[in-house]
């Protein structure tokens, strides 16, 4: 086996700081990979070489030279009695020697923790893999049997998505710590898959909804262990039940609808898509449908301007119609607001004190402050420099 670079210099790294001698790790080649003198990294000599031979100590003094070599010993290291490397120590032989087991001891248990953080790293990327191909439309089945087989998945059973996010920013350098940590939460539940990337998590779940544990309640049991163990709040969003692996990508897709809605609403709770009402409608338009609608009804009006009504709307909206208390809110005279509605409905043709034109203005609002959102997001698909249509007659 070879042994990563990084790794290797995180080995010298820390066998220098208990050892005051220049140390130098080989591999089976017998060429420097890692030491304390960084000009000697990819040189080499016999040494080592016959070090992973013979499988013991080459001790190197006057006596015993090897070209390109320097007085000390060089130790090969074993994993299941095979020779992984070769750790070098630099100085008098006789007093390095005493230090020759307990540095080959050390640099196995090294070697071997590092190793198992790469299988734990691989672990994680198949499954993080497995759950992209899965949760999309277009899935590539070969690489999905595949990478199934390897982590031993077994596809062929119902499953529903589950998606979590935080309302504020996203899990960044704290995605590792979530991972190991909801890792460890389902544990006692090897067919369900897991992904953390750094904007969300995402579960494909196959737990029977007639048991004794629901979908729900893992959302909520992993809801308040982060909460608890990393102080984070997350929402989560569930799709529908899906009983064959090449339909997981619809509960998924109805998972992420609702986790946006869910944050679009600044709320922090766990919701069923089926439980959706304005979000399932506002959630299902493409953002060319959605801006197309917005600019239908504002027109060539300026954000400045269109924030200005949003205002007055919200007003309005909040106080059931009532001009009076809506123009307390907004400390100005009923006369005002009453204007102000007016000109809303003179500049878009919507007047918002008659019905129909009140849901189409609420409608418009609402689409066009989802889109923000969904820009601040960086989601792809939506343009961080809508145009405005110039056309604002009614049909």
């Amino acid at each position: 086996m070879d042994i990563d670079p990084q790794i290797a210099e995180t080995i010298v790294s820390n066998i220098k700081g208990v050892l005051n001698h220049e140390i130098n790790l080989f591999d089976t080649s017998g060429t420097i990979i890692a030491s304390t003198d960084r000009s000697r990294i990819g040189t080499g000599h016999d040494g080592a070489r016959l070090a992973v031979e013979v499988k013991h100590t080459i001790s190197i003094d006057n006596e015993h030279q090897f070209e390109g070599a320097r007085n000390g010993i060089n130790v090969p290291v074993l994993l299941n009695d095979s020779v992984v490397a070769v750790i070098g120590i630099t100085g008098r032989r006789e007093e390095v020697e005493p230090f020759g087991n307990i540095i080959k001891k050390m640099t196995e248990i090294l070697i071997r923790e590092n190793m198992e953080k790469v299988t734990q790293f691989d672990h994680r990327m198949m499954m993080s893999n497995l759950v992209n191909v899965l949760s999309g439309r277009r899935q590539d089945p070969g690489l999905a049997a595949y990478l199934a087989s390897v982590l031993g998945v077994e596809l062929d059973r119902p499953r529903r998505a589950v998606v979590g996010g935080p309302q504020e920013g996203d899990l960044g350098e704290g995605q590792d710590r979530v991972f190991v940590l909801l890792s460890q939460k389902l544990e006692d539940r090897p067919d369900c898959l897991l992904s953390v990337s750094h904007q969300q998590v995402s579960l494909l779940v196959d737990l029977p909804e007639d048991g004794p544990d629901t979908t729900e309640d893992l959302a909520k049991d992993l809801q308040e262990t982060l909460a608890d163990r990393l102080g984070l709040q997350l929402a989560f969003g569930m799709g529908g039940r899906e009983p064959r692996h090449e339909d997981y990508w619809k509960s998924y897709s109805q998972a992420e609808r609702t986790l946006d809605w869910l944050l679009f609403t600044r709320r922090t709770s766990i919701t069923d898509f089926a439980d959706l009402d304005l979000g399932r409608l506002v959630s299902a338009l493409s953002p060319e449908e959605a801006q197309g609608f917005v600019d239908r009804v504002f027109g060539n009006l300026n954000d400045r301007r269109i924030d200005d009504f949003q205002t007055i709307f919200a007003a309005y909206t909040r106080h059931n119609g009532s001009i009076i208390h809506a123009a307390d809110d907004l400390y100005l005279h009923k006369n005002t607001m009453q204007n102000r509605l007016n000109t809303i409905a003179s500049e878009t043709g919507y007047n918002p004190r008659v019905l129909k034109d009140y849901a189409v203005l609420s409608a418009a609002f609402t689409l066009r402050k989802y889109l923000r959102f969904k820009r601040r997001r960086g989601l792809p698909g939506y343009r961080t420099d809508p145009p405005n249509d110039s056309s604002r007659a009614r049909a």
